[in-house]
């Protein structure tokens, strides 16, 4: 097995790996990044990461199943030091800490995860040789150009997906897409579009209330606000 001094990001939602990539880069850290689970423990059939960080809900498992899964692999591997293994998502971090209880996580961060608090959780975590030297925070990071545009079109995806699944009864499922959309809008900071969607998801266990049209529509109209600037 090859050790890599890369940093695996496991994230089912484009927006925010690219997001999170983006502020590894600036502080000077390599990654690569993965979409689901089982991506993940097949990757790291044939590569050690420095660290990897896991987003709480993955399309095809959550992160606390893949935390099972990487300490598994290692048991099977005989690994003597555990990889660093970050927790983060927009959920309290009291609900992580106790889902994750036990299975040796390194760390949480919550979303929206600014280049200070980046840097301040994972550098104690990594070698001291595998760190860059520290760049000024003053320095802006080079983000992807598009993402504000990738948020206007998986929105309105979700949008869609999201009345159906609702109006079906599909309560875990319409529960994902808003917490999915949640977190896209948090990490870019847009805070009308995540708000609307915390109190869509907050609304669904109660069924189609009036609560839950009004918040529908202002995410419908925080949405086609963001399209006209882009």
């Amino acid at each position: 097995m090859q050790s890599s001094s890369l940093i695996l990001v496991v994230d089912d939602h484009p927006i925010s790996r690219r997001l999170l990539q983006a502020q590894l880069a600036a502080e000077g850290w390599q990654s690569d990044v993965l979409a689901s689970g089982a991506e993940t423990l097949d990757w790291l059939k044939h590569t050690r990461p420095m660290l990897v960080v896991i987003d709480y809900l993955l399309a095809d498992m959550t992160g606390i199943e893949l935390l099972q899964g990487v300490r598994h692999w290692e048991a099977s591997f005989h690994e003597t030091i555990p990889i660093p293994l970050v927790l983060y998502s927009g959920m309290p971090q009291d609900y992580l800490r106790a889902e994750a209880h036990g299975l040796g996580f390194s760390a949480i961060m919550t979303k929206p995860i600014s280049r200070t608090h980046l840097r301040q959780t994972l550098a104690p975590l990594l070698s001291q040789r595998a760190l860059p030297t520290p760049p000024k925070l003053s320095k802006p990071i080079e983000m992807p150009d598009d993402l504000l545009i990738d948020l206007v079109q998986f929105g309105y995806q979700q949008l869609a997906m999201l009345r159906k699944s609702i109006a079906n009864g599909e309560t875990a499922e319409a529960t994902r897409i808003a917490h999915s959309l949640r977190g896209a809008a948090a990490v870019l900071q847009e805070t009308e579009i995540a708000q609307s969607a915390a109190e869509i998801e907050n609304q669904i266990g109660v069924g189609m209330s009036d609560k839950l049209e009004m918040a529908y529509g202002r995410l419908q109209i925080a949405l086609h606000k963001l399209a006209l600037q882009h």
